[in-house]
């Protein structure tokens, strides 16, 4: 008898504050009840800052006045901070069950960033990996903006960025979440962007990226859906990101 294949849960969010979304990506982290994977697809509104963790508050003073006065949060994750409008955000989480969890970093980057290159490239979009001369991904240093520098395994078009990802790791699990640019309405935020699509499309390249993400993870998708006990998991974890001590930590 064959064994039945393991599952990717696949959560599709509603767009969220920027408090909510970070809670729910780590409320996953810690999660026992979608294992050994779960991909949550998710946009934000209103238009948010997010902090790499290392990332100093102070330095979001400096920035243009309309930029200044967007909300703020940190994320769990290190990099560059973005500005989270009109774009996909993905985040996967993966037990050490899952082979790609258990190497290195890169792989996990180029994994998820093949797959939205293949999903993108199937309506004829030209889009493509950074070239493996560019610099690694760190979480402590770079510009202020993560769009700003594309790093090895980025997608880029041409010179610009149009998707990045950062990681945490605990023990056993690992998650990685990013962010795909579907339009900019702030001239200052710099990178890539597709031009604005409408939803239906938008739809049609997450669903391949659901199929391709999964079929190179060796996992089935399977539609998931929030309950009340990690909601309120979610709730409390929330809390931390909405709090001005968190956000303004360095």
């Amino acid at each position: 008898m064959t064994p039945a294949v393991p599952p990717l849960h696949v959560l599709h969010d509603p767009p969220l504050d920027g408090a909510t979304n970070m809670a729910r990506d780590e409320a996953l982290l810690h999660a026992d009840e979608w294992r050994p994977a779960v991909l949550r697809l998710y946009a934000w509104t209103p238009p948010t800052l997010s902090l790499g963790y290392f990332q100093r508050a102070d330095d979001v003073a400096a920035l243009p006045p309309d930029l200044r006065g967007l909300p703020v949060v940190r994320r769990l994750t290190g990099g560059g901070a973005i500005l989270h409008d009109r774009e996909v955000t993905y985040c996967l989480v993966l037990d050490d069950s899952v082979p790609l969890a258990r190497q290195s970093p890169l792989a996990l980057y180029e994994a998820a960033h093949t797959a939205w290159r293949d999903a993108l490239a199937a309506d004829g979009l030209a889009a493509d990996l950074a070239p493996p001369d560019f610099p690694l991904p760190t979480p402590r240093t770079g510009p202020f903006f993560c769009f700003e520098k594309p790093g090895r395994t980025d997608l880029v078009v041409g010179p610009r960025k149009l998707l990045g990802s950062a990681q945490r790791r605990v023990p056993g699990r690992v998650l990685q979440h990013g962010s795909l640019m579907l339009a900019q309405r702030f001239a200052a935020h710099p990178g890539a962007d597709l031009g604005d699509p409408p939803p239906a499309v938008v739809a049609r390249w997450t669903a391949r990226f659901e199929a391709l993400l999964a079929d190179v993870l060796g996992l089935a998708c399977r539609p998931a859906e929030w309950g009340p006990v990690l909601l309120a998991d979610v709730a409390a974890r929330r809390a931390k990101y909405a709090d001005a001590t968190w956000t303004r930590r360095r």
